[in-house]
């Protein structure tokens, strides 16, 4: 790992978008950069855990093992996400091996300034819970399409879940990006890689999503919204 101090790192993240601008700037003076090359394991469980990880560009896994060896991805961590929330609220160890699917720059912020500033600022403290709130209501929706026989129904949540751009060329219309590979997205949704890519195709051929680049998706929203 080597650091490099980008104010942009904390100023321009999404979870403290709502802060104070002298709280932000506490933060960018706590905050530590680093760099990691893919296939490097950024936590292990049962690790202790003294800071939060914001993903400035790359991807994170976080993966279950199961005591066959089973390994499946529980949860993408891409860019402007966030990773060590639940483990500052709890104040528990890591609960699953967290690793760089590619090359990653990530901030890291001790939890100790962000327990300090919370006391000293109500907005960061709000914004926190607000990001903890957001997760947790992720985890449901996930939850609930995984339990579904449904495909189709798994891969439009997962694309409805990710951080969501206007289309600048109007038609009302969202933008999204696949943060990993179809293979790793059928992992994560408990399926196959060819089934991800039957129901893609599926979604395209019916004018509910189109793609826009190699990893790119433009979302109808109003038709998605049927599943």
């Amino acid at each position: 790992m080597s650091g490099i101090h980008d104010l942009q790192a904390v100023t321009g993240s999404l979870l403290f978008a709502g802060t104070p601008a002298e709280c932000r700037d506490q933060l960018v003076a706590s905050s530590h950069i680093v760099e990691v090359e893919a296939g490097t394991v950024v936590q292990s469980p049962g690790e202790t855990i003294s800071r939060l990880f914001l993903v400035m560009s790359g991807t994170l896994h976080v993966v279950h093992s199961d005591r066959a060896g089973h390994r499946r991805i529980v949860r993408i961590i891409g860019r402007e996400d966030h990773y060590g929330l639940t483990e500052l609220a709890l104040d528990c160890p890591a609960r699953h091996l967290v690793e760089a699917a590619e090359p990653c720059v990530l901030a890291e912020i001790p939890f100790d300034v962000l327990r300090r500033l919370s006391v000293e600022c109500p907005e960061l403290q709000r914004s926190l819970n607000q990001a903890l709130a957001r997760k947790n209501a992720e985890c449901e929706h996930l939850l609930i399409s995984l339990t579904s026989e449904d495909v189709v129904t798994r891969v439009v949540s997962y694309l409805l879940s990710l951080p969501r751009l206007p289309d600048p060329e109007g038609h009302g219309r969202s933008l999204v990006r696949l943060p990993v590979s179809q293979a790793d997205l059928a992992s994560h949704l408990g399926t196959t890689p060819e089934s991800v890519s039957r129901r893609l195709h599926d979604l395209i051929s019916r004018g509910e999503i189109e793609r826009t680049g190699s990893r790119e998706f433009a979302l109808d929203e109003e038709l998605l919204a049927e599943y």
